[in-house]
């Protein structure tokens, strides 16, 4: 999930990020706190992240002039346009924010290093904390190239940034980042979901299916592990569509319905504060099922712990990515390094990793059907449901508030 957007876990010193701004409407939450917490998982989610992503996979990618691919196998020549940009930058590093974790490390391993053999030019990587919210919004001045976020975040840094957020060419665009209007500022970006797993052989006989399944705690005994109140990153939308709403009817969110549903299981929920947290549940029996990005779920599997993933329930996707940065010191570089990125044979390498899901459709094309179909974003999944991060953003402190209220409640 960092992973979702803090590549590691649901970050609580994240939540007052948007406090140090000092613009607090009249009920004392920040309005720019629109941060999906936790995912890369993610991360973010911020995650989160952002979000621990799987480790381990993959091949190395080639350079100097050619890329390698993880899923399609061979070498393809660079598009002319990325070569020229490549091959103008003058500037000699680039620095991203970032959570760490496991997301990181495939970032380095598929993205980062490859760029540097291929430009010499160095990327530089920079724990992120509670300094990127407020240099991404213009708050401070400009340390970074980028940070790891979410698409709340970077929406929030173009509605109440102080500074302007630069457009990136369009040879770093990504065709399947939503909302459209995003993919001139997100770049690096994946599809992470939020969704059930389930150890196999969990239960017998009638196996869980759906998010109501996921609340049914009577014919599926057992805890459930579940984020603490400070992560709402897929929480009310996993509620609503536990209690029957139908995905095209899910905003605006019903709050009074969606913690009502939370609120009828609270008891049979065991809180986690670290995404690790959410497998240790499971692998220790604490609980039996987890709520939690997909790629904690593929980390388990890989260290072969068979995994039930529940992607019909329908899994909530959310995008984390690379925001870019208001007057960012090294302009060519961190443009050079989100064209780079977006090259399908890496982009499939890196969901072949970390098990989140490509940005672009040509990504898909350079990978295996049997590896397309185990990401989130797969083209013949039922049932995609995208969470809606322009409307997350804009009431990110109302959706707080209800889940501060559902947890002091109950």
């Amino acid at each position: 999930m960092d992973q979702p957007t803090d590549g590691n876990r649901p970050n609580p010193d994240r939540r007052n990020v948007f406090e140090q701004g000092g613009l607090l409407d009249d009920d004392g939450l920040s309005r720019r706190k629109l941060l999906k917490l936790g995912g890369m998982g993610a991360g973010a989610l911020a995650l989160p992240a952002i979000l621990a992503a799987c480790g381990g996979g993959g091949s190395s990618s080639s350079s100097g002039g050619s890329t390698g691919g993880g899923g399609g196998g061979g070498e393809t020549a660079e598009n002319p346009e990325l070569t020229k940009m490549l091959e103008a930058i003058t500037s000699t590093q680039v620095i991203i924010g970032n959570y760490g974790g496991d997301t990181e490390e495939a970032r380095k391993k598929v993205f980062w290093t490859p760029f540097e053999e291929r430009t010499g030019v160095q990327v530089i990587s920079a724990d992120a904390g509670s300094l990127a919210v407020p240099m991404l919004q213009g708050e401070i001045p400009t340390k970074w190239d980028a940070v790891h976020g979410s698409i709340q975040e970077s929406y929030a840094a173009q509605v109440h940034g102080k500074k302007p957020l630069p457009k990136l060419p369009k040879v770093c665009w990504e065709d399947l980042v939503e909302p459209k209007k995003m993919q001139p500022y997100m770049w690096q970006s994946f599809i992470l979901g939020y969704v059930p797993g389930v150890i196999e052989g969990t239960f017998s006989g009638t196996q869980p299916v759906t998010w109501a399944d996921f609340f049914d705690t009577k014919k599926f005994p057992g805890k459930r592990a579940w984020p603490a109140e400070y992560f709402t990153g897929g929480t009310m939308e996993a509620a609503l569509l536990a209690d029957g709403v139908a995905p095209s009817e899910i905003y605006p969110i019903d709050y009074e319905r969606a913690t009502a549903k939370i609120a009828s299981i609270f008891d049979d929920l065991v809180i986690y504060t670290e995404y690790a947290q959410s497998q240790s549940f499971l692998t220790s029996k604490a609980a039996s099922m987890s709520y939690a990005p997909n790629g904690l779920f593929k980390e388990l599997e890989n260290k072969g712990i068979k995994m039930q993933i529940l992607w019909d329930a329908p899994a909530v996707l959310d995008t984390n990515g690379m925001n870019i940065m208001p007057e960012p010191p090294n302009l060519d570089a961190v443009e050079g390094l989100a064209a780079f990125c977006n090259q399908p044979k890496l982009q499939a390498e890196f969901a072949e990793i970390t098990n989140y899901g490509p940005p672009t459709k040509e990504a898909f094309e350079a990978m295996s059907t049997e590896q397309a179909e185990e990401l989130p974003n797969a083209p013949g999944r039922k049932d995609k449901f995208f969470d809606d991060g322009i409307w997350n953003a804009e009431h990110q402190p109302e959706t707080e508030k209800e889940n501060q209220r559902l947890f002091s409640e109950a």
